[in-house]
């Protein structure tokens, strides 16, 4: 595995290979789905609470991850997924002998990292709500819902006051979407077809930015090293901030242990993550197994209770291995449908014959006769 995550790697050590990078990227992207579903599962439980929370999904995740991305940056030099993995950014470029992250790196990689999934998020769907989805794709535009709903309210009689001012701003509306139609596509093309590029080229060593945005910001990806994670361990240490209140500093000692254990918690992170990780693969791999079926299996129900014995039928041995009818002891066991037990053939004979279990005279057929093969 190390030889395949190195193998397009050259020399350069710090530098992540490509299937590390994509690793990293397809696991930033199926965090808000995750997130999404596990909202929408509580959101039907306590919908009272949760549900604006689920019409505004992307927004809130959002504003989640700006605060979770940012503490990354400042204190790791990365990314969530990319401290994740043992990466940090660095600038291309020293600046006063160090490539750290500026105030100005760091929001600018908030921007790619937030902002731009928002805004991509929001676009897309605004795309498929003018263009008709998958309908007007297949039948024209004529099929789209707006084109339909435009249709329907005419046809309704609903014609609005001011015509000119009306038709007039319906004109450039529809012109707004109409470019719109035409130019998302091609730059959403530019889009994929940018970062694809970007790969080949890192894959192969022609640049050092794996993605084009990491480019505009003008910087790198590297692996972190002894050094660093030396210094997240030293930064890590109580400091004297947390020392014991005096008369003076009671605000300030609260807002430092707030400010510590709100940071604690977003460190924790990224033991939660692979913690959630294990016990999803745990779960699947319980569901898959027989452990879990033989579980699952529902249990054998007792026989019911015995039919109380009829005054004109034949009295029941207090022995019961006696069979009732031969009054010997029992072989080849079988039961009527009223619950007793007798030798099969006496059993059988007597209900051929008669028609009805001979304790309870309940009716009863041959086919309902049941061979026992275990004791009772």
């Amino acid at each position: 595995m190390e030889f395949m995550s190195d193998m397009l790697s050259g020399a350069d050590a710090g530098k992540p290979s490509l299937f590390e990078i994509v690793a990293q990227h397809k696991m930033s992207d199926l965090l808000e789905p995750a997130l999404r579903h596990v909202t929408s599962v509580y959101a039907h439980r306590y919908p009272r609470y949760l549900i604006q929370i689920l019409n505004w999904h992307e927004e809130v995740y959002a504003a989640i991850m700006l605060f979770v991305e940012r503490h990354y940056l400042r204190n790791y030099g990365g990314s969530f997924t990319e401290h994740f993995y043992g990466y940090k950014r660095v600038r291309a470029h020293k600046i006063r002998g160090s490539n750290n992250l500026t105030s100005a790196s760091i929001w600018g990689s908030l921007i790619f990292l937030v902002g731009m999934p928002l805004v991509k998020s929001r676009l897309d769907q605004y795309y498929e709500k003018i263009s008709g989805g998958e309908a007007a794709r297949l039948l024209g535009t004529d099929f789209s819902q707006e084109v339909l709903d435009a249709q329907n309210e005419v046809s309704a009689g609903n014609e609005p006051a001011n015509m000119l001012y009306r038709h007039r701003l319906a004109a450039i509306k529809e012109t707004i979407k109409r470019i719109f139609r035409r130019c998302y596509p091609r730059a959403n093309f530019v889009y994929h077809i940018a970062t694809a590029l970007y790969y080949i080229a890192y894959m192969f060593d022609r640049t050092d930015y794996n993605s084009p945005w990491l480019h505009m910001l003008g910087l790198k990806v590297r692996r972190l090293s002894a050094a660093d994670y030396h210094a997240m361990d030293s930064r890590g240490t109580p400091s004297s901030n947390l020392a014991a209140p005096s008369n003076g500093s009671l605000l300030r000692f609260t807002r430092n242990l707030a400010a510590r254990i709100l940071s604690g918690g977003l460190d924790f992170l990224k033991i939660l993550l692979p913690l959630s990780i294990f016990f999803y693969r745990f779960l699947e791999w319980w569901y898959r197994s027989e452990f879990h079926k033989q579980i699952q299996k529902a249990p054998v129900p007792p026989p019911p209770m015995p039919l109380k014995p009829h005054s004109d039928g034949i009295a029941v041995p207090e022995d019961q291995s006696i069979c009732p009818i031969c009054r010997k002891f029992r072989t080849n066991p079988a039961m009527a449908s009223s619950g007793y037990v007798f030798c099969y053939p006496c059993i059988y004979r007597h209900i051929s014959e008669s028609e009805s279990c001979p304790i309870t005279l309940t009716k009863a057929k041959p086919d309902s006769i049941r061979k026992l093969y275990a004791e009772i």
